[in-house]
């Protein structure tokens, strides 16, 4: 079923989701207050002398919190003789600056300002109690339920503000993006001899960046600097100048911005061989010399990962620059690839890719990407999901990046994306989060193509899957209403059944409790997959 835009987005708003608006600023310049957990930015005139603006001059900016803890950052050129330094505002309260710079007209520069506090959620961390789960600054847990719109802030796709825009309005909460024109275009980020940023493009992806910000400052994005362009990364590992100097430029512009995390780059073979390299090959110690260096620039504790090849799995579960375990695999519907790092790892474990609608595509996207979501995430991680080829540049079709609505609504795409907005309203709902619950498929029969579970000592969720297929490539679901049996400690349990295409609560009034241990069935009272809650109120 197609859903009209304007439809889609009353569903929404009644069901709670946050669609974010632009109700202010979050970046301000040379004022003399700034929003807490915002971007403060200062800047600085000087004359060049025919000097290298990006390898003679250098700039960093002391930023001394309310509590005297110091940061120090990078400043950076962005034309017309002008320097740039940015603070992510993340105490309230007087904050001072002084600069240390080889340059006469920017050393020694003060000032003050004073953060007040705002409705912003603040950066993405590790959840401070459950290290598999995100969390905002504000201690707010996040969702994941992630796209791929790698050339969002690319300069020649034209419909990048209908893209994100819509993506927020269909539950979308991190998008992954590239830096690079083309997946293996770094060099749009030089000048043609390399001695530079290309500052116009560079500025355009600043400009995407704070667009999201201001309009949708709960979306992060994913921010992969060397995309997969093998040469570029291999010139990192080289020495090459350029090179390295593109990671850190690209922090000291955007390390401040709380809506943004690092993947260092997208898709390729991570080999630990140095020599006779295939053609997607990177040796393993460049990726580990890119984490650290930028770990050890880090400013503002802004998280890092990378991503590689399918079937790989994640080459850096325990390096210590690394914050987030990225995998891609294939037809993941019973969680199991995320569940194996859950049970490795003590980070959070994202499937970034899987199936596209447009790419190895399902033949029930709707299903097979609800499907998806659910089970890696009661596997307890999360995934992401891909609709148009936005790996290849604009071209009005199926290619770059449009909005997800009008695309559905054009017939480019089916429903992929439909069910998300009834993942946030369960939440909403219920008032939980999965902070502390561990996954147990063994609860419910052991077989996770049918049925995924997580619990704690209080509640326990369950997911029917109800496939018509063990094949989730082809699979549907089944028009029949489902049941499960679920191995229970003792306790009286309210029962509970969300419909997870419709966002319905639908109750089935003679057993809306239940009390006992050990093996309970639970029937669905209505057909297709559902998901089961179960809540404990007396032990």
């Amino acid at each position: 079923m197609k859903i009209p835009f304007p439809i889609l987005l009353c569903l929404l708003i009644m069901t709670g989701l946050q669609t974010d608006g632009a109700q202010a600023d979050h970046i301000v310049k040379n004022t003399q207050t700034a929003p807490h957990r915002g971007v403060y930015e200062i800047s600085f005139q000087t004359a060049l002398n025919g000097q290298n603006p990006f390898f003679d001059i250098s700039l960093q900016v002391i930023f001394v919190r309310p509590d005297s803890a110091r940061v120090v950052v990078d400043g950076f050129y962005d034309g017309d003789n002008t320097y740039r330094a940015r603070a992510y505002c993340d105490t309230p309260g007087q904050w001072k600056w002084s600069s240390v710079s080889n340059w006469a007209d920017m050393n020694h520069k003060t000032g003050t300002f004073t953060v007040n506090s705002s409705s912003l959620k603040g950066k993405l961390r590790k959840h401070p109690t459950d290290p598999h789960q995100f969390a905002y600054d504000n201690g707010e847990w996040f969702l994941h339920i992630g796209d791929t719109g790698y050339r969002y802030v690319t300069d020649t796709e034209p419909e990048w503000k209908a893209y994100i825009d819509q993506a927020a309005q269909a539950g979308f909460t991190k998008i992954r993006t590239w830096f690079c024109r083309g997946r293996s275009d770094v060099s749009a980020l030089f000048q043609e001899d390399r001695m530079g940023m290309n500052l116009p493009y560079w500025q355009e992806i600043d400009r995407r960046v704070a667009y999201a910000l201001n309009q949708h400052p709960s979306l992060i994005l994913q921010l992969i600097p060397f995309g997969e362009d093998t040469a570029e990364i291999r010139r990192y590992g080289d020495g090459d100048r350029a090179s390295i100097f593109t990671a850190r430029y690209a922090q000291a512009r955007f390390s401040s911005f709380p809506n943004i995390y690092w993947c260092v780059s997208n898709d390729r073979d991570i080999v630990s061989r140095e020599d006779k390299l295939g053609k997607r090959d990177i040796p393993l110690s460049v990726i580990h010399t890119i984490g650290m260096d930028m770990r050890r620039r880090e400013p503002w504790g802004t998280l890092l990962t990378n991503h590689q090849r399918r079937f790989q799995g994640y080459s850096f579960t325990n390096a210590e620059w690394s914050d987030i375990i990225t995998i891609e695999d294939l037809d993941q519907t019973d969680g199991r690839a995320v569940l194996l790092y859950w049970r490795w790892g003590d980070d959070p474990v994202i499937l970034d890719e899987d199936r596209y609608e447009c790419y190895r595509n399902p033949e029930h996207p709707r299903y097979f990407f609800r499907r998806l979501m659910w089970a890696c995430l009661l596997s307890g991680g999360s995934a992401a999901y891909g609709g148009l080829r936005t790996y290849e540049a604009y071209d009005g079709e199926l290619k770059g990046v449009q909005g997800y609505a009008d695309a559905v609504n054009a017939g480019k795409l089916k429903d992929g994306a439909h069910d998300f907005q009834y993942i946030h309203k369960f939440f909403h709902d219920t008032g939980i989060s999965l902070v502390g619950m561990i996954p147990a498929d063994e609860m419910a029969g052991c077989d996770p193509q049918q049925y995924k579970c997580i619990h704690d000592q209080e509640k326990t969720i369950v997911y029917l899957q109800n496939p018509d297929s063990r094949n989730p490539q082809k699979a549907n679901v089944a028009n029949t209403k489902p049941s499960v049996s679920v191995h229970l400690p003792r306790g009286t349990y309210t029962v509970q059944w969300y419909e997870p295409t419709t966002g319905q609560w639908l109750k089935d009034e003679k057993n809306s409790r239940i009390t006992g241990e050990g093996e309970q069935k639970f029937s669905s009272p209505f057909s297709g997959d559902a998901i089961l809650y179960l809540k404990i109120i007396k032990k």
